[in-house]
């Protein structure tokens, strides 16, 4: 029996090794404030000492400067997956592979708490606030290795961010407390369009909209027809999504431009369209005259076009019978058409022109025929 137990004792602390002691890691990914890009933060607690004294040494305290602390954003410092979500503390741990991860703690909220969800570097994670620590919004920051399991031999390193602050080990209380950080973009900014309105077509609804966000940005926007914007400033500054209204382009073919500021000053200029507003109904067709025709045969009937200066004639209603303010649903593409045959009678021909756009212009009476 003893013999047996001390066989399965030392099964025991050979797996609990493989569990628990620290495995080799992969090179940690280049990180980057995880704070908004152009914001400038200060940290309020460096280094050691404080609650920064334990595994966590290596952990900072971040309050914004010339803005609220609370409910700004706070972004992913490298690309990783959400490990842990604590409601209570607002805390949110990524990791990013290799047993390294990033820890965000106090946020007032979550962009999303579900485990396994991947982020990119610079994507909103969520927003800062005071959980665990009430009354003083910040958000504390740590970077750390831990064994397998994510939470045994955890300890904290050393930070370095792509934007340049190296913040090593200096000794003492409060390391690198008072030094302001701002952030960078990860890549200039990035618009998405959605609109109902389609390149190279024609509509008549000028409230239609072109609505756009934006990504990477937060510097301001500004937006022109058919011609880039100015790059001195922006007209909406901190501006991060808009819309622009047809009508405000004018009738005719037009493009809207658009340019979108990063919060660090970087620019990208965008264009959408050509998008055809025409508001204007077509003019009437020409007349096709008085015409005299046998029982029982059809007629050929032409006018002269419609000209539609803008979208184009799309087509023409047509109306052949007795009632003088008839109309009907009979379409014909063409500036002719040919009759059925028609019974002896007095007949009125009306027409109706229609662009491209959808627009109708007036029904009107273009001639007659009479049947004997």
């Amino acid at each position: 029996m003893i013999g047996l137990f001390a066989w399965w004792l030392l099964t025991v602390l050979a797996l609990s090794a493989s569990i628990f002691a620290p495995t080799a890691s992969h090179a940690a990914p280049q990180l980057i404030l995880p704070t908004a890009p152009g914001e400038a933060w200060r940290i309020i607690q460096g280094y050691g000492c404080g609650t920064h004294n334990a595994w966590d040494r290596y952990s900072l305290d971040l309050a914004q400067v010339d803005g609220p602390t609370y409910g700004a954003t706070v972004r992913a410092a490298a690309a990783g997956e959400i490990w842990h979500w604590e409601a209570r503390s607002g805390t949110i741990i990524l990791s990013h592979g290799g047993n390294f991860f990033t820890m965000y703690t106090h946020l007032q909220s979550a962009a999303s708490t579900q485990r396994g969800r991947r982020y990119a570097a610079g994507e909103t994670l969520g927003f800062a606030g005071d959980r665990g620590s009430p009354g003083v919004p910040h958000l504390h920051f740590t970077a750390f290795t831990a064994s397998r399991d994510g939470w045994s031999n955890k300890q904290s390193v050393p930070l370095s961010f792509a934007e340049g602050y190296d913040l090593p080990d200096v000794g003492g209380c409060n390391q690198h407390g008072g030094e302001v950080m701002t952030a960078m973009a990860v890549q200039p900014p990035q618009v998405t369009f959605s609109s109902p309105l389609q390149p190279d077509q024609w509509y008549k609804d000028g409230e239609q909209r072109i609505d756009f966000t934006t990504a990477w940005s937060g510097g301001g926007l500004s937006q022109k027809w058919d011609q880039e914007p100015p790059a001195d400033t922006p007209m909406f500054p901190r501006a991060v999504d808009g819309y622009a209204v047809l009508k405000d382009a004018g009738e005719g073919m037009s493009t809207l431009f658009l340019r979108v500021w990063g919060p660090d000053g970087k620019q990208t200029t965008v264009q959408y369209g050509p998008i055809g507003y025409d508001a204007t109904p077509p003019p009437a067709p020409g007349r096709v005259g008085e015409i005299a025709s046998a029982a029982g045969a059809p007629v050929q009937l032409s006018w002269a076009a419609s000209r539609d200066a803008l979208s184009g004639t799309a087509g023409y209603r047509i109306y052949v019978g007795p009632d003088a303010n008839g109309k009907s649903e009979w379409f014909t593409a063409e500036n002719a058409v040919k009759t059925p045959a028609l019974q002896p009678g007095r007949y009125v021909v009306r027409l109706q022109p229609l662009d491209v756009a959808g627009n109708a212009g007036e029904w009107t009476t273009v001639g007659s025929i009479t049947v004997e």
